[in-house]
Protein backbone atom coordinates (compact mmCIF):
# COMPACT_ATOMS: atom_id res chain seq x y z
CA UNK A 1 0.00 0.00 0.00
CA UNK A 2 2.66 2.26 0.87
CA UNK A 3 4.39 1.60 -2.55
CA UNK A 4 1.32 2.50 -4.49
CA UNK A 5 0.68 5.99 -2.45
CA UNK A 6 4.53 6.79 -3.41
CA UNK A 7 4.06 5.91 -6.75
CA UNK A 8 0.82 7.90 -7.58
CA UNK A 9 2.12 10.94 -5.40
CA UNK A 10 5.42 10.28 -7.69
CA UNK A 11 3.46 10.25 -11.04
CA UNK A 12 1.22 13.66 -9.71
CA UNK A 13 5.06 15.22 -8.72
CA UNK A 14 6.21 14.63 -12.32
CA UNK A 15 2.49 15.04 -13.77
CA UNK A 16 1.77 18.53 -12.34
CA UNK A 17 1.93 21.81 -14.62
CA UNK A 18 0.06 24.69 -12.77
CA UNK A 19 -1.00 26.19 -16.07
CA UNK A 20 -2.18 22.67 -17.63
CA UNK A 21 -3.73 21.74 -14.09
CA UNK A 22 -5.76 24.77 -14.08
CA UNK A 23 -7.04 25.00 -17.62
CA UNK A 24 -7.82 21.73 -17.15
CA UNK A 25 -9.66 22.44 -14.22
CA UNK A 26 -11.32 25.92 -15.48
CA UNK A 27 -12.84 23.85 -18.99
CA UNK A 28 -13.78 21.21 -16.56
CA UNK A 29 -15.51 22.95 -13.94
CA UNK A 30 -17.12 24.97 -17.26
CA UNK A 31 -18.69 21.77 -18.85
CA UNK A 32 -20.13 20.66 -15.52
CA UNK A 33 -21.61 24.03 -14.50
CA UNK A 34 -23.00 24.70 -18.14
CA UNK A 35 -24.70 20.98 -17.87
CA UNK A 36 -25.78 21.03 -14.17
CA UNK A 37 -27.12 25.05 -15.22
CA UNK A 38 -29.10 24.24 -18.20
CA UNK A 39 -28.95 20.60 -18.87
CA UNK A 40 -28.05 20.91 -22.43
CA UNK A 41 -26.73 17.42 -23.19
CA UNK A 42 -29.57 15.96 -21.00
CA UNK A 43 -31.95 17.76 -23.30
CA UNK A 44 -30.55 16.25 -26.33
CA UNK A 45 -30.09 12.85 -25.35
CA UNK A 46 -33.60 12.60 -24.20
CA UNK A 47 -34.95 13.81 -27.09
CA UNK A 48 -33.16 11.82 -29.35
CA UNK A 49 -32.43 9.02 -27.36
CA UNK A 50 -34.34 6.28 -30.03
CA UNK A 51 -32.78 8.45 -32.86
CA UNK A 52 -29.73 8.03 -35.23
CA UNK A 53 -29.08 11.83 -34.35
CA UNK A 54 -27.97 10.42 -30.84
CA UNK A 55 -24.47 8.91 -32.55
CA UNK A 56 -23.93 12.18 -33.77
CA UNK A 57 -24.23 14.31 -30.63
CA UNK A 58 -22.25 11.72 -28.26
CA UNK A 59 -19.55 11.77 -31.04
CA UNK A 60 -19.55 15.50 -30.96
CA UNK A 61 -19.66 16.16 -27.13
CA UNK A 62 -17.20 13.50 -26.57
CA UNK A 63 -14.53 14.55 -29.08
CA UNK A 64 -14.83 18.19 -27.99
CA UNK A 65 -14.40 17.47 -24.32
CA UNK A 66 -11.28 15.05 -24.89
CA UNK A 67 -9.83 17.05 -27.84
CA UNK A 68 -9.82 20.28 -26.04
CA UNK A 69 -7.95 18.92 -22.78
CA UNK A 70 -5.68 16.94 -25.34
CA UNK A 71 -5.05 20.90 -27.13
CA UNK A 72 -3.96 22.54 -23.55
CA UNK A 73 -1.48 20.15 -22.57
CA UNK A 74 -0.16 20.45 -26.24
CA UNK A 75 -0.01 23.97 -25.70
CA UNK A 76 2.22 23.82 -22.72
CA UNK A 77 4.32 20.58 -23.57
CA UNK A 78 4.74 21.23 -27.71
CA UNK A 79 7.68 18.94 -27.25
CA UNK A 80 5.57 15.65 -25.65
CA UNK A 81 2.92 15.62 -28.32
CA UNK A 82 3.06 14.93 -31.61
CA UNK A 83 0.12 14.96 -33.46
CA UNK A 84 0.43 12.44 -36.37
CA UNK A 85 -1.83 10.53 -38.44
CA UNK A 86 -1.78 7.43 -35.50
CA UNK A 87 -2.64 9.20 -33.00
CA UNK A 88 -5.75 11.16 -35.00
CA UNK A 89 -6.83 7.83 -36.22
CA UNK A 90 -7.03 6.39 -33.01
CA UNK A 91 -8.74 9.00 -31.02
CA UNK A 92 -11.11 9.83 -33.69
CA UNK A 93 -11.99 5.57 -33.79
CA UNK A 94 -12.07 5.53 -29.93
CA UNK A 95 -14.47 8.38 -29.40
CA UNK A 96 -16.83 6.73 -32.73
CA UNK A 97 -16.16 3.62 -30.57
CA UNK A 98 -17.47 5.17 -27.28
CA UNK A 99 -19.67 7.09 -29.16
CA UNK A 100 -21.89 3.83 -30.03
CA UNK A 101 -21.52 2.43 -26.85
CA UNK A 102 -23.44 4.70 -24.95
CA UNK A 103 -25.80 5.65 -27.64
CA UNK A 104 -26.61 2.07 -28.58
CA UNK A 105 -30.35 1.50 -28.69
CA UNK A 106 -30.46 -1.68 -30.99
CA UNK A 107 -31.92 -3.80 -28.15
CA UNK A 108 -35.19 -2.18 -28.94
CA UNK A 109 -35.35 -3.43 -32.43
CA UNK A 110 -35.42 -6.75 -30.68
CA UNK A 111 -39.19 -8.33 -30.82
CA UNK A 112 -39.68 -10.54 -27.53
CA UNK A 113 -42.97 -11.81 -26.91
CA UNK A 114 -43.65 -10.38 -23.39
CA UNK A 115 -45.55 -7.06 -22.46
CA UNK A 116 -44.37 -3.64 -21.16
CA UNK A 117 -42.30 -2.85 -18.81
CA UNK A 118 -41.55 -6.22 -18.37
CA UNK A 119 -40.06 -5.80 -21.80
CA UNK A 120 -37.87 -3.02 -20.25
CA UNK A 121 -36.10 -5.27 -17.81
CA UNK A 122 -34.65 -7.03 -21.09
CA UNK A 123 -34.01 -3.76 -22.88
CA UNK A 124 -30.99 -2.75 -19.46
CA UNK A 125 -29.89 -6.42 -19.43
CA UNK A 126 -29.30 -6.27 -23.60
CA UNK A 127 -27.91 -2.93 -23.15
CA UNK A 128 -25.24 -3.99 -20.54
CA UNK A 129 -24.16 -6.30 -22.61
CA UNK A 130 -24.08 -4.85 -25.77
CA UNK A 131 -20.50 -3.26 -25.16
CA UNK A 132 -19.73 -7.23 -26.28
CA UNK A 133 -20.39 -5.83 -29.36
CA UNK A 134 -19.88 -2.20 -29.72
CA UNK A 135 -16.47 -2.14 -27.89
CA UNK A 136 -14.85 -5.59 -26.97
CA UNK A 137 -14.95 -6.12 -31.14
CA UNK A 138 -13.78 -3.62 -32.50
CA UNK A 139 -10.73 -3.27 -29.56
CA UNK A 140 -10.16 -6.62 -30.29
CA UNK A 141 -9.73 -5.96 -33.97
CA UNK A 142 -7.71 -2.72 -32.95
CA UNK A 143 -5.03 -4.87 -30.50
CA UNK A 144 -4.86 -7.15 -33.04
CA UNK A 145 -3.77 -5.66 -36.30
CA UNK A 146 -2.40 -2.84 -34.45
CA UNK A 147 -1.14 -3.36 -31.24
CA UNK A 148 -0.11 -6.60 -30.12
CA UNK A 149 3.30 -6.19 -30.36
CA UNK A 150 3.18 -2.72 -27.85
CA UNK A 151 0.60 -3.91 -25.67
CA UNK A 152 0.94 -7.96 -25.73
CA UNK A 153 -1.75 -7.94 -22.64
CA UNK A 154 -4.86 -6.95 -24.63
CA UNK A 155 -4.94 -3.25 -23.16
CA UNK A 156 -4.47 -4.35 -19.59
CA UNK A 157 -5.88 -8.00 -19.38
CA UNK A 158 -2.93 -9.50 -17.50
CA UNK A 159 -3.11 -12.06 -14.82
CA UNK A 160 0.71 -12.06 -13.59
CA UNK A 161 2.16 -9.74 -11.05
CA UNK A 162 -0.81 -8.56 -10.32
CA UNK A 163 -0.50 -6.97 -6.36
CA UNK A 164 -3.38 -8.27 -4.39
CA UNK A 165 -2.51 -6.49 -0.43
CA UNK A 166 -3.08 -3.27 -1.52
CA UNK A 167 -6.46 -3.99 -3.62
CA UNK A 168 -7.90 -5.06 -0.48
CA UNK A 169 -7.43 -1.82 1.30
CA UNK A 170 -8.45 0.23 -1.75
CA UNK A 171 -11.60 -2.49 -1.61
CA UNK A 172 -12.41 -1.20 2.18
CA UNK A 173 -12.05 2.38 1.42
CA UNK A 174 -14.03 1.74 -1.31
CA UNK A 175 -17.28 0.79 0.30
CA UNK A 176 -16.81 3.28 3.00
CA UNK A 177 -16.79 6.03 -0.10
CA UNK A 178 -20.13 4.48 -1.10
CA UNK A 179 -21.42 4.33 2.33
CA UNK A 180 -21.08 7.99 2.75
CA UNK A 181 -21.83 8.79 -0.62
CA UNK A 182 -25.16 7.10 -0.29
CA UNK A 183 -26.37 9.21 2.51
CA UNK A 184 -26.69 12.07 -0.71
CA UNK A 185 -30.11 13.18 -1.23
CA UNK A 186 -29.66 13.02 -5.18
CA UNK A 187 -27.45 10.00 -5.09
CA UNK A 188 -30.10 8.25 -2.39
CA UNK A 189 -32.97 9.43 -5.10
CA UNK A 190 -30.91 8.04 -8.24
CA UNK A 191 -29.72 4.55 -6.87
CA UNK A 192 -30.75 1.78 -6.79
CA UNK A 193 -30.25 1.59 -10.56
CA UNK A 194 -32.10 -1.69 -10.22
CA UNK A 195 -35.22 -0.80 -8.94
CA UNK A 196 -35.90 1.02 -12.26
CA UNK A 197 -35.95 -2.04 -14.15
CA UNK A 198 -38.94 -3.60 -13.75
CA UNK A 199 -37.32 -6.96 -12.60
CA UNK A 200 -40.26 -7.71 -10.84
CA UNK A 201 -42.59 -7.53 -13.23
CA UNK A 202 -40.19 -9.11 -15.74
CA UNK A 203 -40.47 -12.11 -12.95
CA UNK A 204 -43.49 -12.51 -12.73
CA UNK A 205 -43.62 -12.68 -16.65
CA UNK A 206 -41.64 -15.32 -16.90
CA UNK A 207 -42.10 -17.54 -13.75
CA UNK A 208 -38.94 -17.02 -12.24
CA UNK A 209 -38.41 -15.87 -8.55
CA UNK A 210 -37.36 -12.22 -8.29
CA UNK A 211 -33.82 -12.81 -6.65
CA UNK A 212 -33.05 -14.34 -10.03
CA UNK A 213 -33.77 -11.56 -12.04
CA UNK A 214 -32.56 -9.13 -9.32
CA UNK A 215 -29.34 -11.12 -9.50
CA UNK A 216 -28.57 -11.50 -13.56
CA UNK A 217 -29.30 -7.68 -13.60
CA UNK A 218 -26.45 -7.01 -11.09
CA UNK A 219 -24.58 -9.23 -13.03
CA UNK A 220 -25.00 -7.60 -16.34
CA UNK A 221 -24.68 -4.30 -14.30
CA UNK A 222 -21.28 -5.48 -13.34
CA UNK A 223 -20.11 -6.25 -16.73
CA UNK A 224 -20.70 -3.20 -17.84
CA UNK A 225 -17.95 -1.84 -15.89
CA UNK A 226 -15.36 -3.95 -17.36
CA UNK A 227 -16.33 -3.11 -20.56
CA UNK A 228 -16.16 0.76 -18.98
CA UNK A 229 -12.41 0.05 -17.36
CA UNK A 230 -11.14 -1.96 -20.88
CA UNK A 231 -12.29 1.42 -23.02
CA UNK A 232 -10.86 4.29 -20.79
CA UNK A 233 -7.88 2.63 -18.55
CA UNK A 234 -6.80 -0.13 -21.50
CA UNK A 235 -7.43 1.41 -24.79
CA UNK A 236 -7.25 5.03 -23.67
CA UNK A 237 -4.55 4.86 -21.28
CA UNK A 238 -2.37 2.39 -21.96
CA UNK A 239 -2.99 1.65 -25.94
CA UNK A 240 -2.27 5.12 -25.86
CA UNK A 241 0.83 5.13 -24.08
CA UNK A 242 3.16 5.41 -26.73
CA UNK A 243 1.89 8.47 -28.24
CA UNK A 244 0.88 10.11 -25.27
CA UNK A 245 2.66 8.60 -22.55
CA UNK A 246 1.34 9.96 -18.95
CA UNK A 247 -0.32 12.68 -20.99
CA UNK A 248 -3.24 10.03 -22.09
CA UNK A 249 -4.73 10.77 -18.57
CA UNK A 250 -6.15 13.87 -17.73
CA UNK A 251 -8.23 14.05 -21.25
CA UNK A 252 -9.70 10.74 -20.33
CA UNK A 253 -10.75 12.01 -17.09
CA UNK A 254 -11.96 15.23 -18.76
CA UNK A 255 -14.01 12.58 -21.12
CA UNK A 256 -15.21 10.35 -17.83
CA UNK A 257 -16.83 13.65 -16.87
CA UNK A 258 -18.94 14.19 -19.40
CA UNK A 259 -19.42 10.37 -20.06
CA UNK A 260 -21.41 11.04 -16.23
CA UNK A 261 -23.47 14.13 -17.02
CA UNK A 262 -27.02 12.72 -16.30
CA UNK A 263 -26.15 11.18 -13.07
CA UNK A 264 -26.13 12.72 -9.35
CA UNK A 265 -23.48 15.75 -9.84
CA UNK A 266 -21.21 14.75 -6.47
CA UNK A 267 -20.62 11.53 -8.79
CA UNK A 268 -20.08 13.63 -11.90
CA UNK A 269 -17.79 15.55 -9.85
CA UNK A 270 -15.95 12.83 -8.21
CA UNK A 271 -15.81 11.12 -11.64
CA UNK A 272 -13.27 13.13 -12.27
CA UNK A 273 -10.61 12.13 -9.57
CA UNK A 274 -11.28 8.48 -9.78
CA UNK A 275 -10.74 8.33 -12.99
CA UNK A 276 -7.11 10.40 -12.70
CA UNK A 277 -6.77 7.97 -10.07
CA UNK A 278 -7.46 4.98 -11.69
CA UNK A 279 -5.55 6.67 -14.93
CA UNK A 280 -2.61 6.33 -12.51
CA UNK A 281 -2.61 3.00 -11.40
CA UNK A 282 -3.25 1.86 -14.29
CA UNK A 283 -0.27 3.73 -16.19
CA UNK A 284 1.79 3.07 -13.35
CA UNK A 285 0.75 -1.32 -13.14
CA UNK A 286 0.20 -1.48 -16.41
CA UNK A 287 -3.07 -3.72 -16.06
CA UNK A 288 -6.71 -2.79 -15.17
CA UNK A 289 -7.96 -5.66 -12.86
CA UNK A 290 -7.64 -3.05 -9.91
CA UNK A 291 -9.73 -0.74 -11.84
CA UNK A 292 -12.27 -3.40 -12.85
CA UNK A 293 -12.67 -4.69 -9.48
CA UNK A 294 -13.34 -1.09 -7.46
CA UNK A 295 -15.42 0.25 -10.21
CA UNK A 296 -17.49 -3.29 -9.66
CA UNK A 297 -17.78 -2.94 -6.19
CA UNK A 298 -18.05 0.56 -6.02
CA UNK A 299 -21.01 -0.02 -7.80
CA UNK A 300 -22.20 -2.87 -5.98
CA UNK A 301 -21.95 -1.09 -2.54
CA UNK A 302 -23.89 1.96 -3.82
CA UNK A 303 -26.48 -0.37 -5.26
CA UNK A 304 -26.91 -2.46 -1.55
CA UNK A 305 -26.56 0.88 0.51
CA UNK A 306 -29.60 2.33 -1.23
CA UNK A 307 -31.56 -0.58 -1.50
CA UNK A 308 -32.35 -1.15 1.85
Amino acid sequence: MKKLFFSVLDFVKKDFHAGIYFFVFLFTTALVLIEYVYFPYDKLTDKYNLDFKIYFINFFWFFFSYAITLLIIKIFRKNEIKINIELILKVFVAILILGVYISYFGQHGVDIKISYPAKFYFYQVFDNFSGLITVVIPLLLIWYFLDKESVPDFYGLRFSGIRWFPLVVLIFAVVAVSFIGSFFKDVSKYYPILERTYYKSFANEIGLPKVFTAIFFEFAYQFDFFIIELFFRGFMILGLLKLLGRNSILPVSVLYVVIHFGKPLPETISSFFGAYLLGIIAFEEKHIWWGIILHCVLALAMEIFTLF
